[in-house]
């Protein structure tokens, strides 16, 4: 595939949100440092948005109105709590995501898995929302990039399905095994549909592909049988992706 992505922050804070929208295929990303994930995730497989706030003014209430419509329409999927940053019993989230220096009024969204697919202060629309909601597998690429991972996209046919020998490769080399994560998904997966929808993959697919992005979402290829790993690792290493001393090298040019 040819298609490139291109980079831009949504947010100046706390999180590397994946939000593949507009044109062939294109990546928006932010800012990852400082983010923590939940220690427990999200109740019965929910998204959880948080709306951070000081005082029931006109912003918060507004955005009180649209979260509450987003999640009365996604019931089954999203959950939502209101957090006074001045509520002594409210400080271990509020610490957790450092919301008192947030421009409050402010909407976070913690998907199951605990990564954070989204912040949006002073307003937010139900857009907005919406493209909060990750698959699950899409919420792991997003939680590898957020821990400072590489994260190895595998797109299979099916479960049964083997993934490029390259990606395999790539978790069991010495350079890399230590700062990424593999992520499989099916193409038969029903819940993963949304997914190959946003990188712009058709999901009949007849051979595995492999797509790399490094922290905080930096877009490094999309690749097929036809490439090597050793094509790929030399990729990887010029772009200074990982801890592996290549990389450092590379960075330090």
């Amino acid at each position: 595939m040819k298609d490139r992505f291109t980079f831009s922050p949504c947010l100046a804070m706390l999180v590397a949100l994946l939000a593949f929208q507009g044109g062939p295929a294109s990546l928006q990303a932010a800012d990852s440092s400082g983010v923590q994930q939940l220690e427990t995730p999200a109740e019965d497989d929910q998204h959880t948005y948080f709306l951070f706030y000081r005082n029931n003014d006109q912003r918060t209430a507004a955005m009180e109105k649209t979260i509450e419509r987003h999640v009365a329409a996604h019931a089954d999927e999203a959950a939502f709590r209101k957090v006074n940053v001045f509520d002594k019993n409210e400080q271990e989230i509020v610490n957790m995501y450092d919301a008192r220096r947030m421009s409050v009024p402010s909407v976070l969204c913690v998907a199951p898995n605990g990564a954070v697919t989204c912040v949006y202060n002073r307003a937010v629309s139900g857009e907005q929302l919406k493209r909060s909601l990750l698959t699950p597998k899409y919420a792991d690429v997003v939680l590898a990039l957020q821990e400072g991972k590489i994260a190895v996209v595998s797109l299979v046919r099916d479960a049964e399905s083997e993934p490029l020998a390259a990606a395999e490769q790539f978790m069991d080399s010495g350079d890399f095994k230590d700062s990424a994560t593999h992520v499989k998904v099916s193409a038969d997966d029903a819940s993963e549909e949304e997914f190959f929808t946003r990188v712009k993959v058709d999901r009949n697919i007849d051979a595995a592909k492999m797509i790399l992005f490094a922290p905080p979402g930096r877009y490094l290829g999309t690749f097929d049988a036809t490439t090597s790993f050793e094509t790929i690792a030399q990729k990887v290493h010029a772009s200074g992706s990982c801890s592996c001393e290549k990389c450092q090298e590379a960075r330090g040019r």
